[in-house]
């Protein structure tokens, strides 16, 4: 659901949602009872629109709210089976979410500042099990803004969040039409969101904005799968660092194959450091190869623990890797 998607937030009326799905968007952000800024809309005006939208999926609540209860009558007061979360919101609440209504879809935000990396990784390890995507977003620490500021943050920051989540990653936070492209072949996020970035000075949504913002989108999209699809030469070392993290699981098995065919038998693979969940993902996938006969994470020189050196079978030996 959330793979190559395209999101515009801040609906302000009914000809603002015509508009955007003929233009190729495929959600539609409707930020209500917000703790910063002031909503675009009424919620009985939010309720109209999403009631007549043809594909009532396409709607996404945007909210601060925290308790499992307020949100969940929230979604079903507004008919939206996806929310999105931007406030602080406790393990146990999502957890109750998706206990009582595991259809309704949990989009967590990661907003990124200036020093909190760790606790960016550490969300992920909380919450990665339990909401169905992050979106990662920039605070402004001259309004508190969480979102819709109309700025960027430093793209690495989200690419190396986008590595270690285990559930898809929407980049959001000051994209337009002119750097969206970019963004995604830098970030290579599941999907792509944007509010202020396609709106005219009058605060309405600029249907040429949006446009060129779906096209680039779909350009970078596009682009992103073939460059994941160029030829890998064999030589015994594989870097993930061009490929996005879903493609781990067919990638590593068919390159250590091709390793063999090749009569090459130590490996190295490169995967980053960070909270070392890529390194994780790999390890799992190569304790369950019989074509491996050990691994290790290597050593301070060539990688540091960026990196697995694994040693494959030469002869077709069956059983598991060390």
């Amino acid at each position: 659901m959330f793979e190559q998607v395209v999101q515009i937030a801040g609906i302000i009326d009914q000809p603002e949602a015509d508009l955007l799905p003929a233009a190729g968007v495929d959600l539609l952000g409707f930020p209500l009872r917000l703790t910063v800024h002031k909503e675009d809309l009424s919620e009985t005006a939010a309720v109209e629109i999403i009631h007549r939208l043809t594909d009532k999926t396409q709607a996404v609540l945007i909210t601060y709210l925290a308790n499992a209860e307020e949100i969940i009558a929230f979604c079903d007061k507004l008919g939206a089976t996806i929310v999105q979360l931007h406030g602080p919101v406790a393990l146990a609440e999502l957890r109750k979410i998706k206990k009582k209504r595991p259809d309704i879809k949990v989009i967590k935000s990661l907003v990124v500042r200036e020093d909190n990396r760790p606790q960016l990784y550490q969300d992920i390890e909380t919450f990665g099990n339990v909401v169905d995507a992050f979106i990662t977003d920039t605070f402004d620490p001259e309004s508190g803004a969480s979102g819709a500021t109309g700025k960027t943050h430093d793209w690495t920051v989200s690419r190396e969040l986008v590595e270690h989540s285990p559930k898809p990653v929407i980049l959001a936070g000051g994209l337009t039409p002119d750097n969206v492209y970019d963004a995604i072949l830098t970030v290579r996020p599941d999907g792509v969101d944007a509010h202020t970035g396609v709106e005219s000075s009058d605060g309405r949504k600029d249907v040429e904005k949006v446009r060129r913002f779906v096209a680039e989108a779909r350009r970078a999209f596009a682009d992103m799968q073939n460059i994941g699809a160029l030829k890998i030469p064999i030589n015994g070392i594989l870097d993930l660092h061009t490929f996005h993290p879903k493609e781990v699981k067919e990638l590593v098995p068919d390159y250590l194959a091709a390793c063999r065919e090749k009569g090459i038998f130590c490996v190295r693979i490169i995967h980053g450091k960070g909270t070392g969940t890529l390194r994780k993902i790999v390890q799992s996938i190569l304790s369950r190869m019989p074509e491996v006969e050990s691994f290790h994470t290597a050593e301070g020189t060539g990688g540091g623990w960026g990196a697995t050196s694994v040693v494959l079978r030469r002869a077709g030996v069956h059983g598991k890797a060390e």
